[in-house]
C-alpha cells in the first residue's frame, strides 16, 4: 500500500516536472520543445528529486529557510550524480552547464539549483500535503492494480528509451567511420584526372554522403531536443554532435522560412 502511494507521488511529480520543463523551454525556444528522454510525458528525475527532497524535509517543516537550502543541496546532488552516471553509461554528457554562472563541472549550476530549490520548497509546503490527501482517497483495490500497470508501462518505456540512446551512440560511431571512408574516396578522386566516369562516381559519393547526413540528422532530432547541450569528452564525437546541432538548427530555420512564405 505504501509503495503504491509513493509510486503515484513519484509519477505525478515526474509529470509536473515534464510540464514545467517543456513549458519553460518552449518559451525560450519560441517553439514546442519536447524535453523528455522517455516516450511518455514525464521526467523521472523530477519524481526522484521531489521524493528525495520532501521526505527528509518534512522533519524541518518549522524552518522554511533551512527547507529551501536543503532543497537546493539535495536536488543539486541528485542532478550531479545523475549526470555523472549517465555519462559513464552512454559516454556522453547529456547536459552541460559549463557556460552558466556558478556551475560545478558543467553538471549543475546556480540558476537551476535555485529553481529546483524553489520547486522543492513549494512542493514541501503546498503541493505535497494536497497530493497526499488526494491519493489517500483512492481505494486500495484500485490503487495497487493502477500502480502496477503504470510501473510496467514506465519500465517498458525506460528500456525502449535506453535502447534508442544506445542505438544513437552506435549510429554516431558508424556515421563517423562511413563519412571518413567517403571523404577519403572523394579526395582520392579529386587528385585524379577528371573523366566523365570519375565525375559521375564522385557525384554519387557526394550524394551518398549527403544522404547519410540527412538520415542521421532526422534520427537525432529527438535526442537533441531532449538534451540540447549534449556533448562528449572525445573531441571527434564532440565536433560531430556540434555539427548535428548546427544542421538541425539550419533545418528548422529552413522549415520556418518555408512556412512563412506560405
Amino acid at each position: 500500500m505504501q509503495f503504491d502511494q509513493y509510486f503515484l507521488y513519484f509519477l505525478i511529480y515526474a509529470i509536473i516536472g515534464y510540464i514545467c520543463e517543456v513549458s519553460y523551454c518552449t518559451i525560450l525556444d519560441k517553439r514546442l520543445t519536447n524535453r523528455g528522454f522517455l516516450h511518455g510525458p514525464y521526467l523521472p528525475i523530477y519524481g526522484f528529486g521531489a521524493l528525495l527532497v520532501i521526505i527528509p524535509l518534512m522533519f524541518f517543516h518549522a524552518n522554511p529557510i533551512l527547507v529551501f537550502l536543503l532543497a537546493v543541496l539535495l536536488t543539486s546532488i541528485l542532478e550531479y550524480m545523475t549526470s555523472f552516471f549517465l555519462e559513464k553509461i552512454f559516454n556522453t554528457k547529456l547536459w552541460d552547464y559549463s557556460k552558466n554562472f556558478g556551475n560545478i563541472h558543467g553538471r549543475v549550476c546556480l540558476l537551476n539549483s535555485t529553481l529546483f530549490g524553489m520547486m522543492g520548497f513549494a512542493a514541501t509546503y503546498y503541493l505535497h500535503p494536497a497530493l497526499v490527501r488526494s491519493v489517500s482517497h483512492i481505494p486500495e483495490v484500485v490503487l495497487h492494480p493502477l500502480s502496477s500497470v503504470l510501473l510496467f508501462g514506465i519500465s517498458i518505456d525506460a528500456t525502449s528509451s535506453i535502447i534508442r540512446m544506445s542505438a544513437f551512440q552506435k549510429q554516431l560511431a558508424e556515421f563517423r567511420i562511413r563519412v571518413r571512408e567517403l571523404e577519403e574516396r572523394i579526395e582520392l578522386l579529386a587528385k585524379q584526372m577528371a573523366t566523365p566516369s570519375l565525375e559521375s562516381l564522385r557525384e554519387r559519393l557526394d550524394n551518398e554522403l549527403e544522404e547519410l547526413k540527412v538520415r542521421l540528422n532526422k534520427r537525432s532530432r529527438r535526442i537533441m531536443d531532449a538534451f540540447p547541450s549534449i556533448t562528449a569528452k572525445n573531441e571527434e564525437q564532440r565536433l560531430q554532435l556540434e555539427l548535428l546541432k548546427m544542421n538541425i538548427r539550419s533545418y528548422r530555420e529552413t522549415k520556418r522560412e518555408q512556412r512563412n512564405r506560405k
